[in-house]
């Protein structure tokens, strides 16, 4: 199983025909509520039009969205902080999605944001 990231539910909203072998070749799609945030966020952002914003909630319909909860809190705090003693601080959200992925014994990351993803001890990033 792999967490789909930000980037990849992005490009998959916007027809990339790169993320096709990824959808076609996994039966489980997960994703975190940190990255439906984003996506949602994303889509009020842009012109806010009700068919974006109807398209990207329409996606987690289809996809398992793993739940924020106090496991996954405790875990992004440890990520943060044994980053932040290496001098290689990460954003928040970033931190949160590892963890999630984590505490559901997911280990996969897919996404473009590799840097930061990389930094973080037990995930392994795959790009498309």
């Amino acid at each position: 199983m792999k967490v789909l990231d930000t980037t990849f539910l992005i490009d998959l909203l916007n027809g990339d025909k790169r993320t096709l072998k990824i959808t076609e070749d996994n039966e489980q799609l997960l994703t975190t509520q940190i990255n439906m945030y984003e996506v949602i966020r994303g889509a009020f952002l842009g012109d806010a039009s009700k068919p974006e914003i109807l398209k990207a909630k329409e996606l987690f319909g289809d996809i398992i969205v793993l739940q924020l909860d106090d496991n996954s809190v405790i875990k992004a705090a440890e990520i943060f902080t044994d980053l932040t003693k290496q001098g290689n601080i990460i954003a928040d959200n970033d931190c949160l999605i590892a963890a999630i992925a984590l505490s559901n014994g997911i280990g996969s990351i897919v996404t473009k944001n590799t840097e930061h993803f990389k930094r973080i001890k037990g995930i392994k990033v795959e790009t498309y």
